[in-house]
């Protein structure tokens, strides 16, 4: 099948359960969703109308953090969660959830544990609740963000941080049980960044992922995917050689692949907006088709929808002061290049 095919609904085989993959609710071949900020959701009514139109997955970009779910060590708040959850419901959209074990949006209270056996308490009570809560509701998760250490190459495999620190390995391990006890329908994702291009740091962090996969394979942990986050660097080449390998390394080992968080990060581009929209769009297609070439993934997501609400005017502000154009559309809601790529891609 081409990526423009029709989507043939089917099932895969993890461990010993039967699973159903994401449909394209609204049509497409290949859902499309976004991430959601609760602040512009609540108060930006286009943010909405955007979502019903031209989405298949709804992802709540921070509401199901713990920082944002357990800012009290003893007090769960699910409102904003919920609000995004029940507008994704309403509206016949899936939900993707994000994610249940990062090394950052921790409350203070929670990094400041040190007993291993508090914190293994606290993460099988927090995964209970939470995935529990939203049992046959959320259909995919992302269990584990970003666990791999940044630069594998002068840091080792894993990423410092309360998880690794206090339960050492065992963390992602632990993670994924509790997942799949408190929702054995769901889909189980480990999802990172930067496993596109074709240096040796790209190389040492797609297998540390294909590492830590094999392990929960081995011990029949049940996983189902492999997030790619795709925040690409438009000035970055796509390591066609390296990306493939790894993708047929995760196919061969009966996993699937998502795209759960693409943007293109331009601060090195022209300031030009229409010269900086078609490279911005162009880095998208050279990405997603060297992932088409071996895989269709699971479903193709962007970190928003709208310029205004990116990450990537704080953490990647252009020299010129110019406002980045990482996403689908501008601050206008006009649609721009990148956003009929990924139509093409899904469709």
């Amino acid at each position: 099948l081409t990526r423009r095919s029709v989507l043939r609904l089917g099932v895969a085989s993890v461990g010993n359960a039967m699973l159903t993959p994401i449909p394209a609710v609204a049509g497409m071949a290949t859902p499309y969703g976004a991430a959601v900020h609760l602040h512009p959701f609540r108060n930006d009514p286009n943010l909405k109308r955007h979502l019903v139109e031209h989405t298949d997955v709804v992802v709540p970009m921070n509401a199901l953090k713990w920082a944002s779910l357990r800012y009290e060590k003893r007090r769960f708040d699910f409102s904003g969660a919920d609000e995004i959850i029940e507008f994704a419901e309403k509206n016949k959209k899936t939900i993707h959830g994000h994610a249940l074990l990062w090394y950052h949006a921790n409350p203070a209270w929670l990094d400041a544990v040190r007993s291993p056996v508090e914190l293994e308490n606290l993460l099988a009570d927090h995964i209970e609740k939470v995935v529990g809560r939203y049992a046959g509701r959320i259909k995919s998760w992302d269990v584990v963000n970003e666990v791999v250490a940044h630069d594998p190459v002068s840091q080792g495999l894993w990423r410092g941080g309360v998880w690794y620190d206090v339960l050492g390995p065992r963390h992602v391990e632990i993670a994924f049980r509790l997942a799949a006890q408190a929702d054995p329908k769901t889909l189980l994702f480990i999802n990172d960044y930067d496993l596109e291009d074709d240096s040796l740091r790209t190389l040492k962090r797609q297998q540390a992922i294909l590492s830590i996969v094999r392990n929960l394979q081995d011990k029949n942990i049940p996983i189902y995917g492999v997030g790619l986050q795709a925040h690409l660097y438009a000035e970055r080449q796509i390591g066609i050689r390296n990306l493939q390998k790894f993708l047929k390394s995760l196919k061969a080992m009966g996993l699937v692949v998502s795209i759960t968080e693409l943007d293109v990060i331009d601060w090195k581009l022209p300031r030009n907006i229409m010269e900086r929209d078609r490279l911005v769009a162009a880095k998208a297609e050279e990405f997603l088709d060297t992932v088409h070439e071996v895989v269709k993934p699971q479903m193709i997501t962007s970190w928003g929808m709208n310029d205004a609400y990116s990450w990537i005017q704080e953490v990647f502000p252009r020299d010129d002061g110019a406002m980045p154009r990482p996403l689908p559309f501008d601050v206008n809601w006009k649609a721009k290049p990148l956003f009929e790529t990924i139509r093409r891609f899904s469709s």
